[in-house]
């Protein structure tokens, strides 16, 4: 049995997009919570991120997107700040505040590993200790939605008056904690 190159490229190829297309459907699941509170047309939002993300699916299955994919994830990351910043300003606790500057932060980290390792793979490959941009970009970009969830889990929190607090497991991840009133 010979094994030719475009069977295994085609198979990490596939594996590749097992990998992106829930990323980009994770982002378009956080604007929807993001902008759906000020969305006066109830129904197109949803239908038009499912259509959106469906597009994008089969588009990545036909086109097998490289960078492409990146530079697109990070769009549609960036095209959530300015919902965040509205969260942000209106936000005065310091502890939450750092876990919207930890999602920018993950995100321009991520974008950098990610993006350098594409672009710079065969002299990055030629280096004696490979940093592994594509893994980095990965860590990075699961803490970047870690961070924006938490975030956001706190200003939502903070609307329904349910007293939020940013504590951190073992000193080290921030987590929300909410103490509902009894009357809820």
């Amino acid at each position: 049995m010979t094994i030719h190159c475009s069977d295994v490229a085609f198979n990490l190829y596939r594996q590749q997009q097992g990998d992106e297309t829930p990323m980009v459907w994770e982002v378009l699941l956080y604007m929807y919570i993001l902008y759906s509170p000020d969305w006066h047309y109830r129904s197109t939002m949803p239908i038009f991120l499912f259509l959106y993300g469906a597009g994008f699916a089969t588009a990545h299955a036909v086109f097998r997107y490289g960078v492409g994919f990146k530079v697109h994830y990070i769009v549609l990351c960036l095209l959530c700040t300015p919902r965040m910043y509205k969260y942000y300003i209106y936000t005065q606790d310091v502890l939450a505040k750092r876990l919207a500057k930890l999602y920018l932060g993950t995100l321009l980290l991520g974008s950098l590993f990610g993006v350098c390792d594409r672009v710079f793979c065969e002299e990055i490959s030629r280096w004696p200790i490979n940093p592994q941009g594509h893994a980095l970009w990965h860590v990075f970009m699961g803490f970047n939605s870690y961070f924006a969830n938490t975030f956001l889990m706190f200003c939502r929190a903070e609307q329904r008056g349910w007293s939020p607090k940013v504590v951190y497991l073992m000193g080290v991840l921030p987590y929300v904690k909410i103490e509902k009133p009894k009357s809820q």
